[in-house]
């Protein structure tokens, strides 16, 4: 399981930063944190249960075998991954670490440093994440989500992790990097 202290840490880097300034779900009715789809949801990582206890009347869990589905190689030994699902607004300070960077995911470079890319499975669910995004994301958002998942790579599991979705993102066409100075994140 994925270090806790670690992923306190993570989490506190995004504590107080979002995509925009004001809320992101205006744009597009909250689907990422609603009832969207059947299949829209987020993966927990390893460790990341003990952040909830059960009470949570904001969310449902499934659970995915790690056979079945498409994981991180060193995932396998858990055997399943929970995916979580919301159905009304949470609990802002309770929400998973993946939902924190959301629509951003994290991506090797040759050199091993991190760059962050807007999620292409995003695209469709969240206007930010958009060939033409609904709006800029926050510079100091991308840069806080960078540094969360550079921390995150000092875990074995998690840096496996993040090995496996820089293949992911590298096999999708429509994988574009983000900047975190740049006010335009589609457009280099």
């Amino acid at each position: 399981m994925a270090d806790p202290h670690l992923l306190a840490e993570a989490r506190a880097l995004l504590a107080h930063t979002t995509p925009l300034a004001d809320d992101c779900g205006t744009l597009c009715g909250h689907r990422c944190c609603a009832d969207y789809a059947p299949d829209v949801g987020v993966y927990l990582l390893p460790g990341e249960i003990a952040l909830f206890d059960g009470t949570e009347d904001w969310l449902r869990w499934k659970l995915h075998s790690t056979k079945r589905y498409d994981f991180a190689p060193s995932w396998s030994k858990y055997r399943q991954i929970r995916f979580m699902q919301c159905h009304k607004l949470c609990d802002r300070d309770r929400r998973p670490f993946e939902c924190r960077t959301y629509p951003l995911v994290p991506c090797l470079k040759d050199d091993g440093s991190l760059e962050m890319y807007m999620a292409p499975w995003a695209q469709g669910v969240c206007p930010l994440a958009d060939p033409e995004p609904a709006a800029p994301l926050r510079p100091e958002f991308v840069a806080a989500a960078r540094r969360a998942w550079t921390l995150l790579m000092q875990d074995p599991d998690l840096s496996d992790h993040i090995r496996w979705l820089t293949a992911q993102i590298k096999a999708s066409a429509g994988a574009i990097p983000v900047a975190s100075n740049h006010r335009h994140p589609h457009r280099r």
